[in-house]
């Protein structure tokens, strides 16, 4: 029998013009926005083309996101889609004439929409034109609008169009305090030489805003040059701070100087994919690999065709094979994926008490007055996982959750409680919850809000939405999950579970061997010594310590039959009684 072929896809992923592509995930699928191919769509014409996916490699057309204005308004760019408290913000830009743009919002019950303009224009009043929002939510909690704007007066000494940000006061608000971010300053932006509609100057373009947080860090990718030629081309800046203190004349953001002089992480191949750029941000469908979305011409010139592919981490620098043009891997699926398709449960779902039913893509529990409730699955949890679960609440005032069970009977829930808190608990102190995060006050408990919950050895992540995540030791094994409400009523969706693991080393407390690390007494050097005493998580690293000559080996998790295993290495000093060698072992 022949071996089965890998899945794999191929871009461009869509065969007709989808330019700015945005990629939302939304419990377990997805749905791509993107610039209207129509200058100026009539009164009664719809904007912004739909696209919708399960897995990132099939996609279907569902529509379009909204309606037209009519006259004056045209050159309706670069949608993006943010979720909050169930509502479906769109951003988007918007012009009256070439050179005069605003951005605004607007919003929907639904991804797939019908959107409406909720008649907020954010920038009029602050600038004449502005175009390509992106809004990034910080870990405290903090909304910011990074956009494109002109500048004619940056200290760099480049005209042209460049990228600001301001903080949102609330969705619809910015605080009217816009810091710059990455102005044009390279040569390779060069956008038109004297370009006569803006006076003759030589223009240059910095565009495409896509802030995300990485160990610590903060990376705003954006795309440079002209868009309908070769130099189109997608770069990054990164920072300490998403919003530095200087305003206009800030300078935390810092241009990425490159390999060897070439600060491109996307660029043309000159043949099969030209200009790439406009690129978005997406996590796969097992919540572990990192994609990235752009659109690129082919070789007809025909369209800007939307493209996908999966962005790395060499260190603290993003790589990507981008641009493609031959079948890649398609994105892995979760080991576990439950989307409540079916109008009936599961059998790897078993019930303990309450009134539990599947309907529209959810599992509700239905009685508020159940002491407790369980729907546990039947799927044994490996050494390493990262689980997905979105929920809401309906009705009563206790507590809904996920629980981690071993088979001792020994239990983790991780809880919310509306309107206060999420908290963590041990089965082996229900007196008082291990730790606790206030919820922020703006957070409607009866929209969806999403967990992940990830276990690596000993150490429990928990992350609420886009919160700061809530660190936990764990002191007994794990080998179930179950969805739990307690005196309430609630929902749950968009469940998925991959076996895997991420240690970043960030936190000192967190030792190897309560991160899983473990040493082989056939690689122990010096005879006596405990296990695990040269190593230690010091400064970001795992780091062996010991100079003494021979093999070193720490190993990790139990076996796989396929796994994907990276690592950033570095020699901090060499023994000099032998060649000095790193690396990974296959165990």
């Amino acid at each position: 029998m022949a071996a089965k072929k890998p899945a794999t896809y191929c871009n461009p992923f869509w065969t007709e013009s989808f330019p700015d592509p945005f990629v939302l995930k939304v419990r377990g699928r997805y749905y791509a926005y993107a610039t209207e191919h129509e200058t100026y769509p009539p009164a009664d014409s719809w904007v912004f083309p739909i696209l919708t996916s399960s897995d990132l490699v099939q996609w279907r057309e569902i529509g379009k996101a909204m309606p037209a204005f009519g006259q004056p308004y045209g050159r309706y760019w670069a949608p993006e889609v943010t979720v909050h408290n169930g509502q479906f913000l769109l951003y988007y830009a918007v012009h009256t004439s070439e050179f005069a743009g605003s951005i605004r919002v607007a919003v929907a019950d639904r991804p797939e929409g019908p959107f409406t303009d909720s008649g907020q224009d954010l920038t009029s009043s602050l600038f004449p034109w502005a175009i390509d929002p992106h809004v990034f939510r910080d870990q405290d909690g903090q909304w910011y609008l990074y956009m494109t704007i002109e500048y004619w007066d940056d200290p760099g000494g480049f005209i042209g169009s460049g990228n600001i940000v301001d903080r949102l006061i609330d969705p619809f608000t910015l605080q009217g305090h816009p810091t710059r971010v990455t102005p044009p300053q390279h040569q390779w932006q060069l956008f038109e030489a004297q370009r006569e509609a803006r006076g003759g100057v030589d223009w240059y373009t910095v565009e495409g805003p896509a802030v995300m947080r990485h160990r610590g860090r903060y990376y705003e990718m954006f795309s440079g040059g002209c868009y309908y030629r070769d130099n189109y081309a997608v770069s990054y800046a990164t920072s300490d701070t998403p919003m530095g203190p200087g305003g206009m004349h800030d300078s935390s953001w810092h241009d990425w100087e490159g390999a060897e002089g070439q600060a491109f992480l996307i660029r043309s191949d000159g043949t099969y994919m030209i200009s790439p750029g406009h690129n978005s941000l997406v996590p796969g469908p097992n919540n572990a690999e990192l994609y990235t979305a752009y659109h690129a011409w082919q070789q007809d010139r025909a369209a800007r065709r939307p493209c996908l592919d999966r962005l790395f981490w060499h260190g603290d620098q993003p790589w990507t094979a981008a641009p493609t043009h031959t079948p890649q891997p398609a994105p892995a699926l979760p080991r576990l994926r439950e989307l409540f398709e079916e109008p009936v449960l599961q059998p790897c779902w078993h019930q303990y008490d309450g009134r539990w039913s599947v309907s529209n893509g959810e599992v509700a529990q239905e009685d508020d007055t159940a002491v407790r409730a369980t729907l546990q699955h039947r799927d044994r949890l490996s050494a390493a996982w990262l689980l997905e679960v979105n929920l809401r609440h309906i009705t009563g005032a206790g507590s809904y959750g996920v629980l981690i069970q071993s088979d001792a009977g020994t239990t983790v829930s991780v809880s919310i409680t509306p309107g206060s808190q999420l908290a963590v608990w041990s089965g082996t102190s229900p007196a008082e919850p291990v730790q606790t995060m206030p919820l922020p006050a703006a957070i409607e408990a009866a929209a969806w809000h999403q967990l992940i919950i990830s276990l690596s050895g000993s150490a429990l992540s928990v992350q609420f939405d886009y919160l700061r995540p809530l660190e936990v030791l764990v002191e007994h094994p794990a080998h179930t999950f179950s969805l739990f409400t307690q005196h309430c009523s609630a929902a749950f969706s968009g469940i998925s579970l991959t076996d895997h693991f991420r240690d970043e080393f960030l936190n000192n407390w967190q030792t190897p061997a309560l991160l899983g690390w473990s040493v082989e007494a056939s690689t122990e050097s010096e005879p006596g010594s405990a296990p695990l005493a040269h190593w230690r998580v010091q400064d970001g690293a795992l780091e062996q310590t010991s100079a003494a000559p021979g093999e070193h080996i720490v190993l990790k998790s139990p076996l796989h039959e396929q796994y994907e295993c990276g690592a950033t290495m570095m020699l901090h000093r060499a023994n000099e009684q032998g060649l000095p060698a790193l690396g990974l072992v296959a165990w």
